[in-house]
């Protein structure tokens, strides 16, 4: 019981503590790397206490093989969740790494929009349109992928047994909807710029 809800404890009690904090992103880097070392701690511990626990049984114990799959079995569980909360801490870290104000953060999101740009302005130039919804994305960007993000957190949440593969099925799903998210912004920059410019040609050429 507590292995399927270790994850979900971590997250909770991670948060309460961001949010009690001064500097709330580098207080969520520090709570989650504290966690994933936290429980990589535990994760060693278990190793050492397996191989104790075999050295140490009892005469009448026949079989070493039979007593570390009753042993392994009791803990699977609390080793994929401790295995799925170390990876969970180091992706929070690395999340509000890259959000930061740090220069190769920027660089990062540098590229990332002027790649989306060029991708926008090639798709503008081909006559390739999405209607509105790229202005009214441009427009509440930062809510839509607030939005995202707390559904992606949810659902890892709610899953049941998270394994780090979950993790990495999120984050995939999280890095697309962020990359359709900023090509939708991008198109709408492209798409307010060709309108000032059309409004601004007559005057110009008069």
């Amino acid at each position: 019981m507590i292995g399927n809800w270790f994850p979900v404890i971590v997250v909770v009690i991670g948060t309460a503590g961001v949010l009690l904090a001064h500097r709330r992103r580098r207080a969520l880097a520090r709570t989650a790397l504290g966690a994933a070392f936290a429980c990589l701690v535990v994760a060693i511990v278990l190793v050492v206490a397996r191989r104790y626990h075999l050295d140490h049984l009892p005469p009448q114990v026949q079989s070493e093989a039979a007593a570390a799959a009753v042993f392994d079995t009791l803990l699977s569980f609390l080793r994929v969740s401790l295995r799925t909360a170390i990876v969970l801490g180091v992706v929070i870290a690395l999340g509000a790494y890259l959000i930061g104000p740090w220069r190769l953060p920027r660089a990062i999101r540098g590229t990332s929009e002027r790649t989306a740009d060029s991708a926008a302005h090639w798709a503008f130039g081909h006559q390739i349109r999405t209607g509105r919804a790229d202005t009214w994305t441009q427009a509440h960007r930062r809510w839509i992928a607030l939005a995202a993000l707390l559904i992606v957190a949810l659902i890892f949440a709610l899953w049941n047994h998270p394994t780090v593969l979950t993790i990495l099925l999120l984050i995939l799903v999280l890095l697309a909807l962020l990359a359709l998210l900023a090509l939708l912004a991008a198109s709408g920059r492209a798409t307010i710029e060709a309108e000032k410019a059309t409004r601004s040609w007559p005057e110009g050429g008069r």
